[in-house]
C-alpha cells in the first residue's frame, strides 16, 4: 500500500507468485519501487516484526533481504524463475519497536546465471533518534541498520525466453 492509503497495483507476469509479498504485507512492509535497479520500500517495527526483546528480528530482517534481491533478479531477468543460493546478513544495531526503516536492494553484479544483490536496511528518519547509542560504531552511514548480500542463481524459462523474443521485456539493465 502507499501512503494515505492507496493501494499500488504490481503488474507481475502470470503465474508468479505474490505470497512472499502477502508476508511482507503482514508485518507492514509496503514496497515503494520496483525498478532493474532499485527494489525498495518500508516498514515500522513492530510486535510482528520484533523479538522478545523489542527490537528487530533477525529473520525478518534475513526474509526481507531475500524477499527483494529476488524480486530484483526476476526483474532484471526478463521474469525469469530465480532461486537465493546465498545470503549473508550483518546486523551493525538495534532497531526498537517503533522505528521507521528503509531497506533498498541493488544489484552489485548481473550475471547470465547468478546476480549479486546488496540489500541494505536503513532508518527512516534524518537522524540517529531512536536508535541505540554504540560510542564505538563509526560508518560512513550512521543510519545503517544492517546490510546484506544475497546471491541469486537464474533458472531460464521457455515462457520468459518468448517474452525476451517478443521485445517485451527487456534481457539486461
Amino acid at each position: 500500500m502507499a501512503k494515505g492509503g492507496d493501494k499500488k497495483r504490481v503488474i507481475c507476469p502470470e503465474g508468479f507468485d505474490l505470497r512472499p509479498l502477502q508476508v511482507m504485507e503482514f508485518i507492514g512492509f509496503e514496497l515503494e519501487i520496483v525498478t532493474p535497479t532499485c527494489i525498495q520500500g518500508r516498514f515500522v517495527v513492530s510486535e510482528r516484526s520484533a523479538q522478545a526483546h523489542g527490537v528487530l528480528h533477525g529473520g525478518i530482517s534475513a526474509f526481507i533481504a531475500e524477499s527483494l534481491g529476488s524480486l530484483g533478479a526476476f526483474v532484471v531477468s526478463g521474469f525469469q524463475p530465480v532461486a537465493g543460493v546465498d545470503l549473508s546478513i550483518s546486523h551493525l544495531r538495534a532497531a526498537p519497536i517503533g522505528l521507521e526503516i528503509e531497506a533498498k536492494a541493488t544489484p552489485v553484479h548481473i550475471g547470465g546465471r547468478l546476480h549479486v544483490w546488496e540489500v541494505k536496511f536503513i532508518s527512516a528518519t534524518s537522524s540517529s533518534e531512536g536508535l541505540p547509542k554504540q560510542e564505538s560504531s563509526q560508518t560512513s552511514e550512521p543510519n545503517l541498520i544492517a546490510v546484506s548480500k544475497l546471491i541469486v542463481t537464474v533458472q531460464p524459462s521457455k515462457r520468459a525466453a518468448k517474452l525476451q523474443d517478443d521485445k517485451a521485456i527487456p534481457s539486461r539493465l
